[in-house]
């Protein structure tokens, strides 16, 4: 029956996703690998499930887990986004939940510091046994097992597995198509001392997990799929021991003598170790194994392995490189690569190519910024010492498709991406599922609903909308309860940017018709000191929030940018914000226009401080709040209206606010602005203007704006040419 399948398949020569018929015959989850596409197609071919009787289309992981567990051939479609790192419930599973034998981090680090364990073992003991085991724990619910015979496809835009590793190990026949992989992230990495990378001080962090994994496997086809790291990225890991605490291993990995593979049409991005194929040097099972075909795909932003051999004759061909790697090709021992016609854009000739103990490698018609080059030579120039010779010594017969690299510098590859308009709970379990599966530009509704999650909506999410469905902000809520001292499962603590319900870093962000909430409560945690307990940090620019509420007490807007010498607009209409203790701070250039502020009481004088304005000295303009009503049920003359914040001491930091046209509540002192961290207020650039209610006045303290001098501060004035739609 599979061969009969795959006769009718390869007769309509059916290669792409997009391309598919909806129609029966031409139903991408029965495709098979066509004649002569790369080594999968030698041998038995690869036609994975297609001759299933049964299609199990899954949504969870313990669906997905039921589904690879059925007989084969199986076909399995995921829809929407599977976050791996849940238990049996479907609840979402942090790294503490599956540490065990009192592991800690801290304690992990104190116990191996090369100042006290050296540098000349690895580490051994109580310890080091308990992070082995807690590592086993996370592998027991992210590891995903593939058997014989399957068909794993993405059943739609927008669909993967987030946090889980597919292991295609003991298997033969399996297609794996379709499906974005997003953080495979290891919880317990190891410290080795002796693991040293040249140029780099001595140790290495070492993970385990790969978003997907193929040991003693044969005939495995892997197509138009995207790894991605995001928004986890390694870049954000601190460092321990002087190194990167790096939590990701492989993006895919072809180790233990497997054999017949095609990798076709991904797209591997913004991650270090991306692709190993053969995991050992002194192997005796890998020779006349590791026969893989790595063809149009995109690799942009990885680091290393892309990919490294040891033993295989691997064909690399029409694929295209961007960003800046320490090295793509690793010609290991025994490695026969054969790269050809493949397109390089913006990377040094220099960095393609690296000698880890092999003799040579085929370098044929491939392309550095148009032009050719010879990519052994630009090696051998660069490490003398390490000189590689230009005959491969093999020459690859199985290139369906092979075209001129000058066709492959526009080249489109990858899972297909989310559709514009994305629903949570349609597919997408999370709200940070439903935002991870977004491309930019995209609109995410959100159902009525409480979401307990905390979200981070990366840079490259340029133009992102959130809103929620039925028009009233506080009907869809995402909120959490971290704080600035709340401990992390390592032992350290949030921070205050940490603490963030929701951080936002996207430019042209939109949100519409919801809450952000830190729900975080002093009086239920009074072992925490640090209680500055953040909503949302916003750093992009040209920022759109319309009918928002943010809700906390201490630092519950965090409008920022993202460094010192950019400047962020960002605009408030119509929001409601809550809190006590600096609940409106940042160096954001921010306009709040009708907006409801509620200064809640604590029961103290003062009893809060409304702004704390961190801008910088040569931004004319920080916080304008215009047409707003300030209300507050503290008692009279408790409330300022800010002070200055210095992050760490910046003398540059010089808050700039204006509050105008705002109705004031009793609360408000006299004295509205007060000094902070030893800065006095009167350095700062405080005003107001025209303001009303029985908190409003005048006088020494209370510096004013003329009517010449308010027509430099309006919201068209702060918004700097960008006008809000």
């Amino acid at each position: 029956m599979r061969l009969f399948v795959r006769a009718l398949v390869l007769a309509c020569a059916c290669t792409g996703l997009a391309s598919a018929p909806a129609h029966a015959g031409h139903d991408p989850a029965r495709q098979v690998l066509p004649a002569g596409d790369g080594w999968a197609s030698s041998g038995p071919g690869t036609t994975g499930g297609s001759a299933a009787d049964r299609v199990h289309t899954v949504r969870t992981r313990a669906e997905l887990v039921a589904a690879l567990a059925a007989p084969a051939p199986r076909i399995i479609r995921i829809k929407g986004v599977i976050e791996a790192n849940t238990g049996p419930d479907g609840k979402p599973l942090a790294c503490q939940d599956y540490a065990t034998g009192g592991y800690t981090l801290p304690a992990y680090l104190a116990a191996y510091d090369p100042a006290v364990w050296g540098r000349d073992r690895k580490p051994q003991g109580p310890l080091e046994d308990a992070r082995a085991a807690s590592a086993r724990n996370q592998l027991a619910v992210i590891g995903l097992e593939v058997g014989s015979d399957t068909t794993i496809i993405g059943a739609g835009p927008g669909a993967g597995i987030t946090g889980g590793s597919l292991r295609i190990h003991g298997a033969r026949n399996v297609i794996v198509r379709n499906l974005t992989f997003r953080d495979t992230s290891d919880c317990f990495p190891a410290w080795d001392p002796t693991d040293n990378s040249p140029g780099a001080p001595p140790g290495n962090w070492n993970s385990l997990w790969d978003s997907v994994s193929l040991q003693k496997s044969e005939n495995v086809w892997i197509d138009h799929n995207t790894f991605t790291d995001e928004p986890n990225v390694d870049s954000t890991q601190p460092l321990y021991f002087g190194r990167p605490y790096q939590v990701h291993d492989g993006q895919l990995d072809i180790t233990a003598a497997s054999d017949l593979v095609t990798v076709s049409r991904n797209v591997f991005t913004a991650h270090g170790k991306t692709m190993l194929i053969g995991g050992s040097n002194t192997s005796t099972t890998d020779p006349g194994k590791l026969r893989v075909s790595v063809h149009h795909n995109v690799f942009r932003n990885v680091q290393e392995r892309a990919p490294r051999v040891r033993f295989g004759q691997v064909h690399v061909y029409n694929n295209l490189y961007e960003g800046l790697p320490v090295y793509s090709w690793g010609v290991g021992v025994q490695s026969q690569i054969y790269a050809q016609n493949n397109y390089i854009r913006g990377i040094a000739p220099e960095k393609i190519v690296y000698n880890w103990g092999g003799t040579a490698i085929t370098d044929t018609g491939n392309l550095v910024d148009g032009k050719p080059a010879s990519l052994v030579d630009a090696h051998n120039a660069a490490f003398s010492d390490k000189r590689l010779g230009t005959d491969a010594g093999w020459t690859p017969t199985l290139n369906r498709g092979l075209e001129p690299a000058h066709r492959i510098r526009h080249l489109q590859a990858g899972a297909q991406s989310a559709g514009h308009h994305l629903v949570v709970g349609d597919g997408f379990a999370t709200v940070q599922s439903a935002i991870d599966a977004a491309p930019a530009g995209g609109v995410i509704t959100l159902p009525k609903g409480v979401y307990r999650e905390v979200i981070k909506i990366p840079a490259s999410k340029r133009g992102l909308t959130l809103r929620g469905a039925t028009g009233r902000a506080q009907d869809v809520v995402i909120d959490y309860d971290n704080a600035n001292g709340t401990k992390k499962p390592d032992g350290t603590t949030y921070g205050t940017s940490g603490s963030a319900t929701a951080t936002i870093a996207a430019d042209d962000f939109k949100a519409r018709d919801l809450t952000f909430r830190n729900s975080f409560d002093r009086k239920k945690h009074p072992e925490i000191t640090n209680t500055q307990a953040v909503a949302v940090k916003a750093t992009g620019d040209r920022m759109f929030f319309d009918r928002v509420r943010f809700d906390g007490h201490q630092d519950t807007l965090y409008a920022d940018s993202p460094n010192v010498t950019t400047r962020s607009r960002q605009y408030y209409r119509d929001c409601a914000i809550t809190g006590d203790v600096d609940f409106i701070f940042g160096r954001a250039t921010a306009v709040f226009e009708r907006a409801t502020i509620t200064a809640l009481t604590r029961g103290s004088n003062s009893n809060g401080y409304v702004t704390a304005a961190s801008t910088q000295r040569g931004n004319p303009y920080g916080f304008l709040i215009v047409d707003s009503q300030i209300r507050s049920d503290a008692p009279a003359g408790t409330y300022y209206l800010g002070r200055p914040w210095h992050p760490g001491g910046d003398p540059d930091a010089i808050a700039q606010v204006v509050i105008r046209n705002t109705s004031l509540p009793a609360a408000i002192k006299p004295a509205p602005w007060t000094d902070m961290s030893g800065f006095p207020w009167r350095g700062a650039r405080f005003a107001e203007y025209e303001n009303t209610g029985p908190g409003s006045g005048r006088g020494t303290d209370r510096p004013q704006l003329t009517d010449e001098q308010s027509k430099r501060f309006t919201k068209s004035a702060y918004l700097g040419g960008w006008i809000p739609a």
